[in-house]
């Protein structure tokens, strides 16, 4: 990337240089092997051939300073690196994390594919919900770095990319010890081992993390979560490969969001339970390699395999007592427990191949296929199925090839064209109804187009195009009744301005728009998504990074964005609106750290989650939320560090999330009432104090 303005503003900006993103670049971080290398750190195979990459202003990478000292209360937390994205929780610390981009209620990741060191985490055909991303098996300690890229422009990025993608991937080599632990109120305790060291060739990095947690709930939460890395890796930039194992499991009890007509006339308290018995458990074990290796002069490959061994049993209880209206004294009450056994395996291959002085040529394929056992729901109570109405065995193949060719025409004009073509084959066998099950098979052609111009005095400017996806649930698809396509297509647009303004300030600006054939809604009393009618985004992003010293850096994020149905949803003759619900609209966050000589660092994080219109006609809005977290600490020569984090610093009393639907109490039903249209909400954590002793070695 010799032609880009970035680089030596991004390698001045941090103290550690992480490996290029790219076919057959690869590395090892200062923190991990102790030398500094000036390395491209947003640049790709490009920089081999002295072109610059054209992608655009929304494409970004968040290297490991930039996580280090970063208050958070959850590990999928790291996601808010990426501007404009929030990151909430409407139930126990176990369940996938709630996302908002771009317009979207993300749900559990509808829309927003997530990577792990190569393997996709977005589920397929889930119990929960399509496209569910648990993220919380991360240990943000490892994470080397993590590359983000918004909307559907880019021909590698397939299923659940039309508002983004995000690839995370863990240190290949550390040169230090770390043991940690952190405790905290509501009876938080973490305890972490890690670190690396040389072994036979290569680099071994370790991980070990037990954590339990009970929450501000009054039904304590029984968080426990334990967790294992191992990952070794050997040989250098050229040829060399990495092999890791994943081990994580956790149970829970959730508390989940709760009617605020109960809140409000003091009958259940802020942070109280309907439901005592809801709650999870799950695992992920996976084994994955990554091998990269020039073929010859000019022709790179890099590559990822992967297997994974997934499970999940979760009870919820969205409506609580709205479903039985018959006088059977026993009243089981509206939960439901869903479940999903499942093993995924597949791999990813990348080829860069130079074909002249201004044209690069990347090309892949993309293979997954999920094997899912079982998966279902039925009515439980306490956690236990009494009456299961939905089960079956799945087996999803998902295959994508794509091209890309990368050419640089002149000093200031660089485009990249590129085209994807995917195809998924599903085969449903319901294990309730033999007749209910059956097979579909889509194929989609997906183009691609960006364009750059500049830099001009310093600022560059992208147009961008492309045309993406989502998978539908296979179950849904296959059902005789149904109309639901196996793809539901997306169409996005996006201009982009960066800018270079000073030696220490980095403005990006983008306007975008998405069109989506098919929006998946959240729907709040079953608790899972369900696809609904073509809708469209349109905002405006921007981004500040300051750093006026080495030891103090400054970022500010301002997102806007507007999401509608194309069309006035009606239902049963009755006529809703237009507005998608529960669609971000507002988010601003800000942050400062410092990393200072003598020991001492700070950081500060303020997010504000705007209102959003919790129902189609848009006459039902939830409030905005704030919050501020603060963490300090103090590096001691002899290898001990303190640190002292504080979640919700200010004790606002906001909601993490609000949905808007009907429920019923046990109460309200016994004096014969109906069940209420009311906003339900899970309030955010208040202040909390966690405090940490590390003794690194």
């Amino acid at each position: 990337m010799q032609n880009s303005i970035f680089n030596p503003l991004v390698i001045s900006c941090f103290t550690i240089v992480c490996p290029a993103y790219g076919a057959g670049i690869s590395g090892v971080s200062e923190r991990s092997a102790g030398q500094l290398e000036e390395v491209q750190v947003t640049g790709s195979a490009l920089a081999n051939t002295g072109l610059a990459d054209a992608e655009a202003a929304s494409v970004g990478t968040v290297l490991a300073a930039q996580i280090a000292h970063r208050p958070a209360l959850r590990p999928a937390e790291l996601l808010e690196t990426i501007p404009g994205m929030v990151v909430t929780q409407h139930s126990g610390d176990g369940k996938a994390n709630q996302y908002f981009l771009r317009g979207f209620n993300l749900d559990h990741g509808s829309d927003f594919a997530n990577y792990v060191d190569g393997m996709p985490i977005n589920m397929v055909s889930h119990g929960h919900g399509q496209g569910y991303t648990d993220l919380n098996f991360l240990i943000p300690e490892l994470v080397d770095r993590i590359v983000y890229r918004k909307g559907p422009y880019y021909a590698e990025a397939g299923d659940f990319s039309s508002a983004g993608t995000a690839r995370t991937s863990y240190a290949r080599a550390m040169a230090n010890q770390t043991v940690k632990l952190t405790v905290g109120e509501s009876d938080y305790a973490r305890l972490l081992a890690f670190g690396g060291v040389a072994a036979a060739d290569g680099q071994l990095v370790y991980a070990l993390e037990s954590q339990q947690n009970d929450g501000p709930w009054q039904v304590p939460e029984g968080f426990d979560k334990a967790n294992g890395v191992l990952k070794y890796s050997g040989g250098d930039r050229k040829q060399g490969y990495s092999l890791t194992a994943m081990a994580y499991q956790a149970d829970w009890t959730s508390t989940d969001q709760i009617p605020q007509r109960l809140v409000a006339e003091g009958s259940v308290d802020r942070y109280g339970s309907l439901d005592e018995s809801t709650g999870g458990d799950t695992h992920r074990y996976s084994l994955s390699a990554e091998i990269w290796s020039v073929l010859n002069d000019g022709l790179n490959l890099q590559s990822h395999f992967y297997v994974v061994d997934y499970a999940l049993r979760l009870s919820s209880n969205a409506s609580y007592y709205s479903r039985d209206n018959s006088d059977d004294p026993e009243v089981r009450g509206d939960q439901f427990t869903q479940f999903d056994n499942r093993l995924t395996l597949g791999g990813q291959l990348d080829f860069t191949q130079a074909l002249s002085a201004v044209h690069e040529l990347r090309y892949g394929g993309e293979l997954r296929l999920d094997d899912i056992n079982d998966v279902g729901v039925g009515f439980s109570q306490r956690g236990l199925i009494y009456d299961l109405f939905a089960s079956a065995a799945v087996e999803e193949q998902a295959l994508g090839v794509y091209g890309s060719v990368h050419s640089q025409w002149t000093a200031w004009f660089a485009s990249i064209a590129g085209l994807r073509y995917q195809t998924i084959d599903v085969a449903v066998a319901d294990k309730l109804d033999a007749t209910a099950g059956g097979r579909d098979r889509e194929a989609l052609l997906s183009p691609k187009l960006s364009l750059r111009f500049g830099p001009f005095a310093s600022t560059e400017f992208f147009i961008n195009y492309g045309e993406g996806f989502h998978s539908n649930d296979a179950r849904g698809v296959v059902r005789k009744e149904s109309a639901v396509p196996l793809m539901s297509e997306s169409v996005g647009y996006e201009l982009g301005m960066r800018s270079l303004l000073a030696n220490d300030i980095q403005l990006s600006v983008v306007a975008f728009r998405l069109d989506l054939n098919s929006e998946l809604v959240f729907v709040g009393d079953e608790s899972t998504t369900e696809p609904r009618d073509a809708s469209r985004r349109q905002g405006l992003e921007v981004s500040v990074f300051y750093q006026p010293v080495d030891w103090f850096v400054l970022d500010m994020d301002v997102a806007s964005s507007e999401t509608e149905f194309k069309q006035l949803q009606v239902e049963e003759g009755q006529v809703l609106g237009k507005y998608v619900p529960d669609s971000v609209e507002q988010v601003f966050a800000m942050g400062a750290s410092i990393d200072l000589d003598n020991g001492v660092y700070a950081g500060l994080r303020l997010r504000y989650f705007g209102p959003r219109k919790l129902t189609e006609a848009g006459d039902i809005e939830s409030a905005a939320s704030k919050s501020l977290n603060a963490n300090i600490g103090y590096r001691f020569n002899n290898g001990i560090s303190l640190g002292l984090e504080i979640i919700n610093a200010l004790d606002e009393r906001d909601d993490d999330i609000t949905y808007y639907y009907a429920s019923r109490t046990l109460s309200e039903r016994s004096a014969g009432i109906e069940a209420q249209l009311d906003m339900h909400a899970h309030p955010m954590e208040p202040r909390t104090f966690r405090a940490s002793l590390a003794y690194h070695f």
